[in-house]
């Protein structure tokens, strides 16, 4: 089969490698679309240590099933699916205590964990254990379902924030995971959803997704938000970011006693205005990943609830991939959401 191999920093390669066999309990699905995560981008960039080549990135993605390994029941060749990535181990204190996304033995599809490499989805074909498989209804379409994974990262963000009907929310960084967290917020209630970004079309694309209001960050955000809110302050703060400057505006820009969600993961270590978050006595909730948040996620764009297909700005051919991932890496680039596709 052709795959996108990922060889070391900037080295990417569209070549021939080994088809995939499915072993008992697992199935061969043949990749529709694959979406190109933030996380993936910063591994091209050789910015991951979940990024070890030689490895098959790729773990947002969908698609049909080609073969069943031996034992496995309920389904057929041809069914369309999509795929739960985050394979952990189910034994471990942290997945008896039901955080699974934070296993320590787990493997993600298309990363380098603790427990070692698992080719992922930028290929013609990946294998996956058949427990992991979501059946896509036809009325969700396969670059959807390719956005579940990260939709889930949002959903349980969102869902960390507690009560959300009439609460004045702000969210950092419009990217894929700011902008499924305004439709999140939105669907939970929010009141008043303020997007927060330098990048004006960005802003735009929140608005579209259901922001109330939008502020670049070289304006006074502080003081917008404060007239916003009538001098309280925001109820809420989604950090879909994770730089100094996001997280300490947070702070600022959040009443009393209210919430910082830290999602974003920009920078690995942040000096936070800590006197003043113990003085205003918020609430700091770390959220990472998922747990049961990709099944939820599918049913909810299911349900017409979520519209993620306007975020997608761009499809190629996986063969492209190469091209492509060197344009993102540019920084020149306008795209929001990326879609590689097996058509």
């Amino acid at each position: 089969m052709k795959a996108l191999v990922y060889h070391g920093p900037r080295d990417m390669r569209y070549e021939d490698v080994e088809t995939p066999k499915p072993k008992k309990g697992e199935v061969l699905v043949k990749v529709k679309s694959v979406s190109i995560c933030g996380s993936d981008l910063s591994g091209y960039k050789g910015g991951s240590a979940m990024r070890v080549a030689p490895l098959i990135m790729g773990h947002e993605f969908s698609g049909e099933i080609a073969r069943l390994g031996e034992g496995v029941s309920g389904m057929k060749v041809g069914d369309r699916v999509g795929v739960v990535t985050n394979l952990y181990c189910g034994t471990c204190q942290d997945c008896k205590d039901g955080l699974q996304n934070v296993c320590d033995n787990r493997f993600i599809i298309g990363t380098t964990m603790k427990a070692g490499g698992y080719n992922g989805a930028m290929a013609d074909y990946v294998v996956a254990p058949a427990v992991k498989i979501m059946p896509l209804p036809d009325s969700v379409s396969f670059d959807e379902c390719a956005l579940v994974e990260p939709l889930s990262i949002s959903l349980r963000a969102t869902k960390h924030a507690g009560e959300l009907k009439g609460k004045n929310v702000a969210v950092f960084g419009a990217g894929p995971i700011g902008l499924m967290g305004v439709m999140c917020l939105k669907s939970f209630g929010a009141k008043r959803i303020i997007a927060i970004d330098i990048v004006e079309n960005r802003l735009k694309m929140a608005l579209q997704c259901g922001a109330t209001d939008a502020i670049n960050s070289n304006e006074d955000v502080l003081a917008i938000t404060r007239k916003m809110t009538d001098g309280v302050g925001l109820d809420v703060v989604f950090d879909a970011a994770g730089v100094p400057a996001t997280v300490n505006t947070g702070i600022e820009i959040a009443r009393n006693g209210g919430t910082l969600l830290m999602v974003g993961m920009a920078s690995p270590k942040i000096e936070i205005e800590y006197k003043h978050a113990v003085c205003k006595e918020l609430r700091l909730q770390a959220s990472y990943m998922y747990t049961a948040e990709m099944r939820e996620g599918l049913q909810m764009i299911v349900d017409g609830k979520l519209n993620v297909r306007q975020m997608i700005t761009s499809r190629y051919p996986i063969s492209e991939g190469a091209r492509i991932f060197e344009e993102l890496a540019s920084g020149k680039t306008s795209d929001i959401k990326v879609i590689l596709a097996n058509d």
